[in-house]
Order: structure tokens, then C-alpha cells, then sequence
């Protein structure tokens, strides 16, 4: 069951396996800056979830939906930085002529002046990557020039 990286045999190390499904009582070690460290899944889910998900995205491994139920809620619950940085544009947000929250990405694509207006007052609800930061400022620029803040001018004419 346990599968061995280079040249260590210790048999309770279970490394991450793009082919295994996981489940809560299923163990596996992460190494990180933490070290090499070894738990069930459900324990890593209440001790440190944010660990599971970078590693459940690296590998990438199958998980159930009760593993992914709970890493949602603890992630959600407990990690919204985390959340907010991972998603990126597809964070959902509170918007202005949309009934319900919608994913950033489309008021971003659809109404880039309002949505920069909203992002200028809300920016630590919506992590954007520098290449969509420009992408943005550069819309705003062409379709609405006066609304461009002077610091969002100055990035994008250094690009």
C-alpha cells in the first residue's frame, strides 16, 4: 500500500499516488516545510487542510465527496486567504445586476469598467494575478480612460 520515493524504505511512509482514491481514514505523508509528516486524511483535514489541498493539487489524487466536503467547509471555515488567493477570478462575489454571488471572472469579462470600480474598493476579496491586473487596466484604458487610477496608468505603461 504504501509507495517508496527514492531511497527510503520506512513502510509508514505513504507518498501522495495520482492513482489512488482517497478516503478519510486512508494515511498519506506530505513533505513540506513542516517536514515529512504522516496522518489519516481525516486528520489532516482538521490539522492543517490547506497542506492536503496544495499536495491533493500537485499530485493531482481522487478524492471522495466526503473528503472534498470537508476540505471545502474547513477551507471555507478556516482559510479564506487561502481560498480567495487559489481561486483567483473564479472566487464568487456580490455584483451589481447579478441576482446571486457570480464567479469575478464575469463581470471581469463582461463589464471590465464596473467591475475595476468595484475591484479598486473591494481588492482584498478578489487576488488577481498581475497579468489580469494589466489585462484589466489595459480594458478600462481603452473603454474608459478617466477611470483608470494614475498608479493602474503607471503599471500599465511600464508593460
Amino acid at each position: 500500500m504504501s509507495s517508496d520515493q527514492g531511497d527510503d524504505f520506512n513502510v509508514n511512509i505513504f507518498y501522495p499516488n495520482a492513482e489512488k482514491y482517497y478516503f478519510l481514514k486512508d494515511p498519506l505523508t506530505i513533505v513540506d516545510e513542516g517536514g515529512v509528516r504522516t496522518k489519516r486524511v481525516m486528520e489532516w483535514l482538521s490539522e492543517d487542510p490547506v497542506a492536503f489541498d496544495i499536495v491533493r493539487k500537485e499530485t493531482p489524487f481522487k478524492v471522495n465527496k466526503d473528503v472534498f466536503d470537508i476540505l471545502i467547509s474547513k477551507l471555507n471555515a478556516h482559510h479564506k486567504e487561502y481560498v480567495k488567493k487559489v481561486l483567483g477570478l473564479k472566487f464568487k462575489i456580490e455584483f451589481k445586476g447579478y441576482s446571486r454571488p457570480v464567479q469575478a471572472a464575469v463581470p471581469y469579462s463582461t463589464k471590465p469598467v464596473d467591475f475595476y470600480k468595484w475591484w479598486c474598493s473591494n481588492q482584498e476579496n478578489v487576488i488577481m494575478t498581475i497579468e489580469e491586473k494589466v489585462k484589466l487596466f489595459n480594458k478600462v484604458y481603452l473603454l474608459k480612460p478617466t477611470v483608470l487610477k494614475r498608479e493602474h496608468k503607471n503599471l500599465i505603461k511600464k508593460t
